[in-house]
């Protein structure tokens, strides 16, 4: 990574006139940080703060961690804070802190002090606990001002459990609570976004290329039982029709660029959504939107993403049977597959992006095979010019839904349903992805774990190459088994160390769910 990167909107500040220095760090790379709106969102908040002085890091395998606005080791600072998004960036937070000269564990260390957010701190924080001094729990918009002031305020690290409140976890507290913002409109937007100023090199380009982020929506209601965000982040609320034309029009101001990136979780719920994108497309501005569920309120939308310049959609189906889906919670009949695709067809598009999962609760070898049918019926749809990209992955049981009780099939078992979708590759016009599958037991493991991970993921941050290979050595020699752990089913009177956060959904409404696996 260049050590001078040209970016508009950066915030620089003098340390010697803040009481506060935090390292914004995002353990991925800087093309995928800077895609991520928690990273310009918290950027922003920090800085706002004119006693706190904010700076981002991102991951840089195998070099000591570096800020990029004043190019200060992540050892000068106050506070280090790690934006944790996936199970396997654990071990990247822990190689910035070991490649930083910082003491990996709580005990061993004074300053700087680790705090740690995001939607993997909500689900289990517990295989990070030995390393985090504090844990934010769910939105940090309604708690931010409380920790900063906690952590100037505070001289030990011993006093910030006195000054915090439930919404963070700390070492020794019994019970935590998900912090929620109840009125998106009242909530703070990033809109002068930062940009890398053109040219750059490639690996810098941001995911999603010169583009504004624009959350228009938080949580989903549609409950389906494998996801996560419908779990720990519902109710789902949503920014109104004029307070999303107003950031639309402040962001495109401050960023100077043309493109507007939507995100939400349940984005094709939102009440405004045509107007919203009318809106942007009748100004001449470019679109990016999520992935789209097919049983959309209303299909003309995909008219407008095509008039934004979007050519690629993606669904993600999940499972290839209706049977299926309608047991997992997305019960949408292949009939609406054809009639949305058919439409997005008439519209113009002809890329599709597909996302399957494999090994779902009670998965059969024709709900593998499934797949390949939907595939083949919808390469039938007219013209018959259209390409499919398919990725295909393993179902990763996740803490706060009805299937945290169900462990991942055997390596072997899925090895085999994926044999089962040989032809599915053959097929002309279609693209598969698959992934390296024991990575799948690798995050399963962490989704699931407790601190028995934590010396395994210290090890694999202190070992040259973070391979799968590594993964599975090092925990086998911790006497740890990784497929019996991520393929473990439990009982369900037994009690998760997770169980100890509340999220906002009742233990008993995750077992009526789960409990119609059985019917």
């Amino acid at each position: 990574m260049p050590r001078e990167l040209l970016e508009r909107n950066v915030i620089k500040k003098d340390w010697r006139k803040v009481q506060l220095r935090v390292a914004l760090c995002y353990p991925n790379a800087y093309r995928v940080g800077m895609t991520s709106l928690a990273v310009h969102l918290l950027y922003q908040l920090f800085n706002a703060r004119p006693d706190v002085a904010c700076e981002r890091v991102f991951y840089v395998p195998g070099e000591p961690s570096r800020s990029l606005e004043s190019g200060q080791e992540l050892a000068k600072f106050d506070v280090v804070a790690f934006s944790l998004q996936f199970e396997t960036d654990y071990v990247h937070a822990l190689e910035m802190l070991y490649r930083s000269g910082i003491p990996l564990q709580v005990k061993d260390r004074q300053r700087p002090w680790v705090i740690a957010g995001g939607p993997c701190v909500l689900s289990n924080p517990f295989p990070m606990l030995p390393f985090v001094n504090v844990f934010q729990l769910g939105d940090v918009e309604p708690v931010l001002d409380l920790l900063l002031d906690a952590l100037i305020a505070a001289e030990e690290i011993s006093e910030l459990d006195s000054r915090l409140d439930v919404h963070f976890l700390l070492p020794g507290r019994s019970n935590a609570q998900r912090a929620m913002v109840r009125n998106l409109d009242d909530a703070f937007h990033p809109t002068c976004q930062i940009l890398p100023v053109t040219p750059y090199p490639n690996e810098l380009e941001p995911t999603l290329g010169q583009s504004l982020l624009v959350e228009i929506s938080r949580g989903c209601d549609r409950r389906c039982d494998f996801c996560l965000t419908t779990y720990q982040c519902s109710p789902r609320r949503e920014r109104s029709l004029t307070r999303l034309k107003a950031i639309v029009k402040e962001g495109l101001d401050c960023t100077e660029v043309n493109k507007v990136a939507l995100f939400a979780s349940g984005f094709v719920d939102h009440s405004e959504l045509p107007a919203l994108l009318a809106s942007i497309v009748n100004q001449g501005h470019q679109l990016s939107v999520p992935s789209l569920r097919a049983d959309m309120p209303d299909p003309n939308i995909l008219h407008l993403i095509h008039q934004g310049g979007q050519r690629t959609l993606t669904f993600a189906p999940e499972a290839g049977s209706e049977r299926l889906r309608a047991a997992i919670g997305k019960a949408i009949p292949d009939a609406v597959f054809h009639s949305t695709l058919q439409t997005a067809l008439d519209a113009g598009f002809s890329q599709f992006k597909l996302y399957f999962m494999i090994g779902l609760p009670t998965e059969t070898v024709d709900d593998v095979l499934a797949i390949e049918t939907l595939c083949r019926s919808l390469l039938e749809l007219p013209p018959r010019r259209h390409r499919l990209h398919v990725t295909i992955a393993p179902f990763i049981p996740k803490p706060h839904t009805p299937y945290q009780w169900m462990g991942l099939p055997s390596l072997t078992t899925l090895k085999k349903r994926m044999e089962l979708l040989k032809g599915l590759r053959r097929l002309a016009r279609v693209q598969v992805d698959v992934p390296n599958l024991r990575w799948a037991y690798i995050q399963g493991a962490l989704s699931r774990g407790t601190t028995e991970f934590a010396p395994v993921i210290a090890q694999v941050a202190q070992s040259p190459r973070a391979t799968a290979g590594t993964w599975f050595r090092i925990a086998k020699e911790q006497g740890i088994s990784l497929e019996s752990v991520a393929s473990a089913d439990y009982p369900t009177e037994v009690q998760f160390p997770w169980d100890r956060i509340e999220v906002g959904v009742k233990r008993n409404t995750l077992l009526r769910r789960f409990a119609r696996l059985d019917e």
